[in-house]
């Protein structure tokens, strides 16, 4: 036989291999039914229950394309591939070849990233939102208040840093203080674990405090002070600035003085922002530090974004998880500036300092 008719013998066996997998992959997806699982392996699977899946897909799918042109993925398909790999973070293939998703590697790509877009453009606005009428922002400073005794809190502030690839374009900008390639994420939760704001813009090197100073919730309360906006205060640490709508420690007080108190009662009551991360983490695996997202630094703040919606409606809708997030405490992650990054002599610093010596005598004298 000659040589070229060898060759095209052998594309054609490869064509027809080809073929039969896709048809094979394509009656598995169309056989299985996930929904038929058992709840609690069905959210070991989607970290979500089977009501807020089906709340997704009738939120997000008149979003979608009806069907997935090359590979005829059904748009509830489409959804629950995203989801798996969010619960996982393990490679694409590896989710692809899953019995109950049988799909390709490049189909799980954009799978994932249509859902990602999806939920982050229709669902963040509903789901992610600052408190700003009173009542609200009463009810969680109330809570706050029974926590610790620490008055006036409307949010804990914190940034983490979700590792990624090292990208093709100006690499060293998402290098940490740890040495490896991050996106730094600043978050503020509520005493709920609820995600009220999130920002996942900014490269790894680039620290806390200065996030803070572009960030939306810094001039909205910086704008409600200036109107005379009072006693609406978030929790940082000393990474951050110390400011009159922004609340941090002192530092190296006495135990026993009324600083040293002040500083339990604020370490106690902001514990909560690492516990809001460490359960982002622990549900939605993609974003844990073990993982690296594989996707552009872009892609990768989508993804972070509809991670905390999916948070959110987790927490909203008491999933519970077979997770113990008191015992898995992340500390591989965390990158906290001891430092003071204060400016002396800004009239703001001097009126924070103010603000902070009036809370510390009214609440912490005994």
């Amino acid at each position: 036989m000659l040589p070229v008719q060898m060759f095209l013998i052998n594309e054609v066996q490869n064509d027809e291999r080809m073929y039969q997998n896709r048809i094979q992959k394509r009656t598995m997806r169309d056989a299985s039914d996930p929904f038929a699982l058992p709840d609690r392996r069905f959210i070991d699977l989607f970290r979500l229950n089977k009501n807020v899946v089906h709340y997704l897909f009738e939120t997000l799918m008149p979003f979608m394309e009806a069907e997935e042109r090359r590979s005829r993925v059904p748009r509830q398909t489409r959804i629950l591939v995203a989801l798996r790999f969010f619960a996982t973070g393990d490679y694409q293939r590896g989710v692809g070849e899953e019995y109950l998703l049988s799909a390709s590697q490049q189909v799980v790509s954009r799978c994932i990233d249509e859902v990602a877009t999806c939920i982050a453009t229709n669902l963040s606005r509903l789901w992610i939102k600052f408190p700003m009428d009173e009542r609200r922002r009463n009810d969680i400073k109330r809570r706050f208040m029974e926590k610790a005794g620490f008055p006036g809190i409307i949010g804990c502030i914190d940034c983490t840093h979700i590792a990624i690839l090292a990208p093709a374009h100006e690499e060293h900008i998402y290098v940490n203080r740890k040495g490896f390639h991050s996106k730094n994420v600043q978050i503020i939760c509520n005493d709920k674990l609820e995600i009220l704001n999130i920002n996942a813009m900014y490269p790894g090197s680039t620290n806390d405090a200065f996030i803070w100073r572009g960030s939306q919730i810094k001039h909205l309360l910086e704008e409600e002070y200036n109107r005379g906006g009072r006693n609406n205060w978030l929790l940082g640490d000393s990474g951050y600035p110390l400011e009159p709508w922004l609340l941090t420690p002192f530092e190296n007080p006495n135990p026993d003085s009324p600083e040293g108190r002040y500083n339990h009662s604020h370490k106690i009551t902001r514990s909560i922002i690492e516990r809001c991360n460490g359960r982002l983490k622990l549900v939605f695996r993609c974003t844990l530090g073990e993982r690296k997202l594989r996707y552009n630094p872009i892609k990768v703040g989508t993804i972070i974004n509809a991670c905390a919606v999916l948070h959110n409606i987790s927490l909203r809708a008491a999933v519970q998880y077979e997770i113990n997030f008191q015992d898995n405490i992340l500390n591989m992650d965390i990158i906290n500036f001891q430092g003071n990054n204060q400016v002396p002599g800004l009239p703001v610093l001097e009126e924070a300092r103010q603000v902070r010596q009036q809370l510390l005598n009214r609440y912490f004298q005994r």
